[in-house]
């Protein structure tokens, strides 16, 4: 099997690449060093604890990272924000996200290395202690430095089931080679003695097998305009009526306050757009019926002209 930390080294540089372009400044990590992790990884600690899945050899990599080191990229990512002490529900979500781009980069890269596909990988924000690999593991750790000031610690954990399905894959050819050497060792069976072939025919007591003719079913037509409506009659489903739309960047949805105002795509006398199951049906304008906001339809079926 290839050397484990060449492999984690090419993991890390996987890693800077992706958390580069997230903070939008060069990223560089510095060379592996190994220190194995003899316990049981913990989800509840100081860590973000992300796992990551190669479906196409059945292994998992778990990767770690510090959450204040983590604080500290989040809040580069929020504009250079400063001190941002404990994070909360938003700040977390940016987290786990970039955590889980960073790994699934890192796990597509030991795929490479690996020679095996990187169809259907995936990681995500681990929080169950127990969807992790049993231990022990074979421990790598290493910093990235970003930009002059920051230089988050990052830490990947091989478990001996792992490394065990990644040497399966690296050396799937070794056992036809241990059985092309083991071959001259081995005695030659002594031939059998050759038999007197007979010619080949039915077996006794032999019938034919007689199938009973069939017809195919016939299909009942519904009449028309009633093609089975009623089997979907009760689906429910959801209608959404769209004033406008707006693209912002990040730092500005997280800055959104009470009284915040941003501006829409459409103009007031534009009509609104009416959605069932995201799919667009029709066109109108609000109305007021009994209290209530409501939409007169002035055009079906937009998408079709």
């Amino acid at each position: 099997m290839a050397d484990m930390q060449q492999l984690a080294d090419s993991m890390l540089v996987a890693a800077g690449t992706v958390l580069g372009r997230l903070v939008e400044q060069p990223a560089a990590p510095t060379a592996s060093k190994r220190h194995d992790h003899e316990g049981s990884i913990r989800t509840d600690g100081d860590e973000l604890v992300t796992l990551a899945e190669i479906p196409s050899i059945g292994a998992k990599v778990v990767v770690r990272f510090p959450s204040t080191d983590m604080q500290s990229v989040v809040g580069i990512m929020l504009g250079g924000a400063e001190g941002l002490g404990e994070m909360g529900p938003m700040q977390l979500s940016i987290a786990s996200e970039t955590v889980s781009q960073i790994a699934v980069a890192m796990a597509e890269a030991l795929a490479k290395d690996l020679k095996v596909t990187p169809d259907g990988i995936r990681a995500e924000l681990c929080t169950d202690a127990t969807a992790l690999p049993p231990p022990p593991f074979e421990s790598y750790e290493a910093t990235i430095s970003v930009g002059s000031d920051l230089a988050p610690h990052i830490s990947i954990d091989f478990a001996a089931i792992t490394m065990s399905k990644m040497g399966e894959t690296v050396g799937e050819h070794a056992p036809a080679a241990a059985a092309s050497i083991a071959e001259p060792v081995a005695a030659a069976p002594k031939p059998a003695p050759e038999r007197k072939k007979t010619p080949a025919g039915p077996p006794p007591n032999a019938q034919s097998v007689a199938y009973t003719p069939m017809q195919p079913t016939q299909v009942r037509a519904a009449q028309p305009g009633q093609a089975n409506l009623d089997l979907v009659h009760d689906v429910p489903l959801q209608i959404s009526a769209v004033l406008g739309k707006s693209v912002m960047p990040l730092r500005e949805v997280v800055s959104l306050q009470s009284g915040t105002v941003f501006e829409l795509d459409k103009l007031a006398a534009d009509p609104i757009d009416l959605y069932v199951n995201n799919i667009l049906i029709a066109r109108g304008e609000v109305v007021v019926v009994d209290d209530k906001y409501a939409v007169k339809i002035s055009e079906l079926n937009p998408q079709a002209g």
